[in-house]
């Protein structure tokens, strides 16, 4: 009977085996992730079942499947995600991105490290979603509002204009420079890079970090505190920007194609009062306050003249809409023996201004070869870049009166309306790298790197006045060449039960230099020449050179103990050729511990809890000047006379040297300026990291500033540069990141910055006096330094209005007689009310005040991600809270001396309350140019104004097609887009836009607005 049984049951598994293979076939599905695009090596398993499948270049995979199998997809970045499999049922697989693990290994200086284990104030952007759809000429103005603390911010609109970053608060002093900054350092690929030359030896106006092709930059990672930055030593007082190109990844070859083309449009210019509207405003002025006998000029009177009726429109004619095209390519790939990576990059974007623009031809080609079983990884990096910005020779200014004619008509041949000619500025960058990596043991390695970079800017400009016909040919070529070579000894063993301990010794050995020569030609015919006609009578040169060393030993330790308690120090000891003998070396440590809450037990069992971490950091940073030899004493071997002739110094009929009597004076006790900073911060990831929370609290002191101090004449010099003042920034950072599923097929994410700064002066050389900012030239900027106070605060006269009755004049009791005002003039009805401030009864320098702060007190982002199946919506915002901002502009437009008729445009009167007469509820005073002295005066707290703003700054609308749509092309994936840059601006101030300021908050713009660009644009994968 038994052996029955067995037969039966036998021959019953026999007979279902055709039903089991039945009920299995072969399914084909697909992996996307959040935006609908495909995910390429996703792993794909049957749980419970030895099956599984990985994504191939299209993100399809294949396995045999049963209805009822359970499949778990998981890839490094997402979310894993489990689901059933249904008979007929669509295995499109949605992948959500992981906020705490995409991107969880950071490269933070000399090494990588993970975002769980990290204890300074990092953040990273990942920069490939980001220039896939945004043409840029540089990436600094794509991070705009995506990192708290930093804060980017363009004072023009001009093509190759240089943006400024500053993080953390400004901390540069200076007495003649208006717009002195505090500038981060770039490392490249592991590599600082020439990020800026010094102003004595610039060439070019074109932003030098432009060569690097925004789309070949896989992310950016910023070193806020200096904890973290520590380690860049004497460089990194300002934070460290570190920029990791883009590399191959294993599977088949990645062919990508982003073609895109712009249209720039010219925004809303200022308001010109043309044609009939200037005649009558003129009319009025001379009828008003011209005296008797002044007549008119015929322009505005004779009717017979054939430009009476005339109005040119010169915003019309030299501001159009224009045209950017962007066009990148790139293969990359990877394998067992290596990576490789090769791209190819052209951008051309015309101005919105006459004869303006920017250029950029790039290329870059890196390579990774593995030997050796991987025990040896060579890697090899080359940048090639040109830049190419054009711009006219002389201010390109449409502010001309709109009653003068063309400037090609005969009948005003004299008239300089503007100078024709060209400017090229041309910038090439070689950049080469190459390190090896040779694994000793499973936790020691040693790695060695050379890198070797060149940079030469050339300016040709030649103009020729309209009025006196003389044409003026200028060269120049500037060179600058970085020598590096670094040595890492790397170790990082694990032992014990969750002992993790990494120790990095190195050392460096850099030398830069730097090159000019300039020659300039003066021809009184003309010519067709673009170049300096060399050798004649007319032509001078020059030539300059300088050079520094750094010799550099560093070392980093981070322990960890089951990535709960963490401890980082580093220290690095640098020593400058810039230096002199008693302060050739400094020394930069840095502590921080971190402690991640939420792996402690009773709180790692909270569901709502993802991760949680309490950090804090103390460092110290340094930072140094351009001039290499100020420390040796400056030597001075003659100078230009008005003529252009050298005025040469000369010893026994021998040409020779003598120290500069300004600041020849050597000073070898000058030493780093060194920043401290203390930070603390708490990261927090809720829901499955569905909400992110980072804080940060910081306090920064920079100590040492670098200014000039007064010399007794008796020591033959005039001053002396000593490390003289101290500047304290203390601040909160907040950054928010949601990740929402709002339906099957919806996603929301957003992230929220915002961060408070407080600057302010704590000490100055000579006794703390103020410091009122000077240019070379003598003007006063309108800025003051001052102790207890903010940097580059306004110094203006407080206005009080306008004086509407004589009775209102302020009368000395003493003497009887009434206030004088500006240049000993006699106060009347109708001029601006200035305050006395001492009571002296006389408006002179002596009543200037601290008038307004220039820096954001707030500054930060707010960016929107919306998808939808294949649509995405991408909306980028930026503000600024709590910043005073001077409207030049308008205070220029004003001011109207005797001879103003038909020389410049006016503003339209009827949009501005301008005093005419008693009983007029008026901001600005009289307009009358043949007083004895004009109230519209540089110095006026009534042109200060409110320089918040909140800006749309990019709105992206994308989709992206299935490989159905594409199934008879041999694309692995297409985008189609639309990105609109700078939207719209909600401001206060009344000038054209609050963001085009420089740091100091003057509107310096110089008639280049920002323009609004509309990008049309396809991105391909092969």
């Amino acid at each position: 009977m038994k052996t029955l049984i067995k037969i039966a049951c036998f021959l019953f598994a026999v007979l279902m085996i055709p039903v089991s293979v039945m009920a299995q076939s072969v399914k084909t599905g697909k992996v996307i992730d959040q935006r609908g695009e495909t995910v390429v090596g996703a792993t794909i398993k049957v749980q419970g079942k030895n099956v599984g499948a990985v994504t191939d270049a299209s993100g399809n995979f294949r396995l045999q499947l049963s209805v009822g199998d359970v499949l778990l997809c998981s890839y490094i970045g997402y979310l894993p995600v489990k689901i059933v499999y249904k008979r007929d049922a669509d295995l499109t697989i949605r992948l959500n991105e992981d906020s705490k693990t995409l991107g969880d290994v950071l490269v933070v200086g000399y090494k990588s490290q993970s975002k769980t284990e990290i204890t300074g104030s990092v953040a990273s952007v990942k920069m490939d979603k980001i220039t896939e759809t945004q043409a840029a000429e540089s990436f600094e103005s794509l991070l705009q509002g995506r990192v708290a603390g930093v804060n980017i911010q363009l004072n023009s609109g001009e093509p190759g204009a240089t943006p400024v970053i500053i993080i953390r608060g400004l901390a540069a002093v200076s007495r003649d420079d208006a717009s002195q900054m505090s500038e981060p350092l770039y490392v490249v690929d592991g590599i600082p890079i020439i990020s800026k030359t010094s102003s004595e030896f610039a060439v070019t106006s074109t932003n030098v970090l432009a060569d690097l092709n925004p789309s070949d930059i896989e992310d950016v990672v910023v070193l806020k505190d200096a904890s973290a930055a520590a380690i860049y030593g004497s460089r990194a007082a300002n934070g460290v920007i570190l920029i990791t190109t883009k590399k191959g990844k294993t599977g088949k070859p990645q062919i990508n194609l982003n073609i895109r083309t712009g249209v720039n449009i010219v925004p809303q210019l200022l308001d010109v009062a043309g044609g009939n509207k200037e005649r009558e405003q003129v009319a009025r002025l001379y009828n008003l306050y011209a005296p008797y006998g002044t007549f008119m000029p015929a322009m505005y009177t004779d009717v017979t003249n054939p430009f009476y009726h005339n109005s040119s429109d010169w915003q019309g004619y030299l501001y159009n809409t224009s045209i950017t095209q962007d066009y990148n390519g790139s293969i990359r790939g990877a394998g067992d023996f290596g990576q490789y990576s090769i791209s190819l990059g052209y951008m051309d974007n015309v101005g919105i201004k006459f004869n303006t623009g920017f250029k950029r031809y790039s290329t870059m080609a890196s390579t990774t070869f593995n030997a050796f079983n991987k025990a040896l990884i060579i890697n090899n990096t080359l940048a090639v870049s040109r830049t190419d910005k054009t711009r006219p020779p002389g201010a390109l200014g449409s502010n001309y009166s709109s009653l003068l004619p063309l400037p090609n008509n005969p009948a005003v041949k004299g008239a300089e309306v503007y100078e024709s000619g060209n400017i090229a500025d041309v910038n090439d960058r070689v950049r080469f790298s190459s390190d090896a990596t040779l694994n000793i043991t499973k936790d020691l390695s040693y790695k060695a790197s050379l890198s070797m970079e060149y940079l030469r800017a050339m300016k040709d400009s030649v103009g020729e006045s309209r009025r006196t016909l003389r044409v003026a040919n200028r060269s120049a070529v500037g060179e600058n060449r970085n020598l590096l070579f670094q040595n890492t000894v790397t170790y990082a063993p694990k032992f014990g039960d969750g002992h993790s301990l990494s120790i990095l010794v190195g050392q460096s050995a850099e030398k830069l230099e730097s090159k000019i020569t300039k020659v300039s030609s003066v021809s009184s015919a003309q010519t067709l020449s673009q170049t300096v006609n060399w050798p004649n009578g007319g032509s001078i040169g020059s030539s300059d050179y300088t050079a520094n060393t750094l010799m550099s030993y560093f070392s980093r330790m981070d322990y960890s103990y089951k990535q709960k308690y963490l401890v980082g120090a580093s220290i690095r000891t640098d020593g400058s050729s810039k230096f002199g003998k008693a302060n050739r070396w400094g020394v930069f440590p840095s502590v921080s511990a971190g402690w991640n809450f939420s792996k402690e037990k009773g709180l790692a069992d909270l569901s709502w809890l993802t991760s949680g971490k309490i950090r804090g950091s103390y460092g110290l940073s340094g930072t140094t000047w351009d001039n290499d030899y100020l420390a040796l004493g400056l030597m001075d071997g003659g100078q230009l006379d008005q003529y252009n002739s050298l005025i040469q110094i000369t010893y026994g009929g021998m040409g020779g040297f003598t120290p500069t009597w300004k600041n020849g004076f050597k000073n070898e006790n000058l030493t780093w300026v060194k920043t401290s900073m203390g930070n603390i911060g708490l990261d927090l990831s809720l829901f499955k990291n569905k909400i992110e929370f980072i804080f940060d609290a910081y306090e920064k002191l920079t100590k040492g500033l670098l200014l000039t101090t007064s010399l007794p004449t008796t020591s033959g010099y005039n001053e002396v540069y000593r490390n003289a003042a101290n500047v304290l920034n203390r601040g909160l950072e907040f950054t928010l990141n949601t990740n929402m599923e709002l339906g099957p097929s919806v996603t929301w994410s957003t992230g929220l910055n915002f961060a408070y700064n407080k600057n302010r002066v704590i000490a100055l050389p000579d006794g703390n006096a103020d410091i009122i900012k000077i240019s070379t030239s003598g003007q006063d900027f309108g800025s003051i330094v001052r102790t207890g106070a903010p940097l580059n605060g306004f110094f203006f006269y407080e206005s009080q209005g306008i004086y509407q009755a004589e009775s209102q004049i302020p009368v000395n009791p003493k003497t009887g007689k009434r206030l004088i005002g500006l240049q000993n003039k006699a106060l009347k009805v109708g001029d601006r009310n200035f305050k006395d401030q001492n009571g002296d009864y006389k408006i002179d320098v002596a009543d200037r005040v601290y008038s307004g702060d220039p820096n954001p007190k707030w500054t930060g982002g707010w960016t929107n991600d919306l998808s939808y199946k294949g649509f995405s919506l991408n909306v980028v915002s930026t503000f600024v809270i709590g910043r005073d901002i001077v409207n030049n502009q308008l205070l220029d437009r004003l001011k109207l001396g005797k001879n103003f008729a038909g020389g410049s445009s006016l503003p339209n009167f009827d949009n501005y309350a301008i005093w005419e007469k008693s009983g007029d509820i008026a901001k600005y005073p009289t307009l009358n140019p043949w007083g004895d002295a004009s109230q519209i005066i540089n110095y006026d707290s009534e042109y200060v104004e409110d320089g918040s703003y909140f800006k749309i700054k990019s709105a992206t609308l994308s989709y992206n097609f299935t490989k159905k749509l594409w199934k008879h092309l041999p694309f692995d994936r297409a985008r189609v887009y639309c990105t609109m840059d700078n939207v719209v601006t909600f401001q206060k101030y009344s000038g054209p836009d609050a963001e085009l300021v420089t740091i100091d908050g003057f509107d310096d713009s110089k008639g280049y607005p920002m323009r609004r660009m509309v990008l049309f644009g396809i991105s391909l994968g092969l």
